[in-house]
């Protein structure tokens, strides 16, 4: 009786290659911006509260609560974050009215302002490493971005949505 030949391993279909190929990617991507940010960041403020303040900008009018699981953190280590760049002035959180136990977190303008300068630094910094691709590259990177932003970024969980209204 002829042996049958050993099961070939197949391969990864495109879609699982892709995706290990972005999960091997985005980690230290990621990391380069963080670094690059904390650069540019205010002095005086800790990484904790750069990413509250990050956090606020993205969401505005997010809850103490989104903001702790986010962070990944406690509510009260959350709490007492915000409640420091409140006394700052880079951060406000009213209560929201008939809900005295949510506060709704927004960016003063002092905020904005120091977000929007480690940004626009970091932004700078990337600039120039992109500066070596070429327009066909560079208009396939934004292609590739649009596109993920399309099919995995997942919109605004709905508390988040409805408080921005």
């Amino acid at each position: 009786m002829p042996s049958s030949p050993a099961p070939r391993r197949s391969r990864p279909a495109r879609p699982l290659a892709c995706a290990r190929h972005l999960i091997a990617t985005v980690p230290p991507l990621m990391k380069a911006i963080r670094t690059e940010m904390r650069r540019a960041a205010p002095e005086g403020l800790t990484v904790p509260q750069f990413r509250v303040l990050i956090f606020a900008r993205s969401f505005p009018g997010a809850s103490i609560t989104e903001l702790a699981e986010h962070l990944g953190v406690t509510l009260p280590t959350a709490s007492v974050t915000a409640d420091r760049l409140i006394r700052q002035g880079l951060l406000q959180a009213p209560q929201i009215p008939g809900n005295r136990r949510r506060r709704a977190l927004r960016l003063t303008d002092d905020g904005a302002a120091a977000i929007g300068s480690a940004m626009e630094a970091t932004a700078d910094a990337f600039a120039t490493r992109l500066a070596t691709l070429s327009r066909e590259e560079l208009a396939l990177v934004e292609q590739a971005l649009t596109l993920l932003e399309s099919r995995m970024v997942e919109p605004l969980p709905a508390s988040v949505s409805a408080s921005r209204d």
